[in-house]
């Protein structure tokens, strides 16, 4: 997906990995000036090279977008990082984009913290979408498995969807530009799953 980010900053962070990674190059094929933050850090929103365009999107990656966690439990501390680094550049901005798993929109057997965490996440942007706007944009992309560095995240997404498949990295950063594109400016505090229809699936079989 191509859209129109020339002159533009775009700030990523969140978690590491193969998505994020991919986030970071679609952005920059798309014009943006793509600057690395770490939303832990108390200058996170004006790291070095901040101030090289015209301020734009923010990306925050969940960890939980990188599949289920070994254990379920100590979640909550990155949801309010985000919240810290969000309304800290909001000023500066027009879109703000969390990617999140599929697991906020339908929660996981057996990981009732995390599938609560990443359901926050969820409310999060419904939230900061109506508190924000109308000058920023706040939606979200749910992701389902994925295939990344030979692997797929998550495998248990994979029992109900109707796709049948793990989705590519291209397919969910697609999703993410759509929403950060300068053109689509009536949407906010939505998520948009990108999920093979597992959240649809999952509810028939629970």
């Amino acid at each position: 997906m191509n859209i129109d980010l020339d002159g533009k900053l775009a700030l990523v962070g969140g978690s590491e990995g193969a998505l994020t990674s991919a986030l970071r190059r679609a952005l920059a094929d798309n014009g943006a000036n793509v600057v690395e933050i770490d939303p832990t850090s108390p200058a996170a929103t004006e790291p070095a090279g901040a101030t090289q365009g015209e301020p734009f999107v923010l990306v925050l990656v969940s960890e939980g977008a990188n599949g289920l966690p070994e254990t379920d439990a100590g979640f909550g501390r990155e949801r309010a990082e985000f919240v810290a680094a969000i309304r800290h550049s909001a000023p500066r901005l027009k879109r703000v984009v969390l990617v999140f798993s599929a697991a906020g929109q339908v929660p996981v057997k057996g990981f009732a913290d995390f599938s609560a965490d990443q359901a926050g996440l969820a409310s999060l942007t419904r939230t900061l979408g109506m508190e924000l706007g109308p000058s920023v944009m706040v939606n979200a992309v749910a992701v389902g498995a994925y295939e990344a560095d030979g692997d797929v995240r998550t495998q248990r997404f994979l029992t109900h969807t109707g796709v049948k498949r793990a989705a590519t990295l291209n397919e969910i950063v697609s999703a993410v530009l759509f929403l950060a594109d300068p053109d689509n400016a009536y949407m906010t505090g939505h998520t948009l799953n990108v999920d093979g229809g597992w959240a649809i699936g999952y509810a028939r079989n629970f």
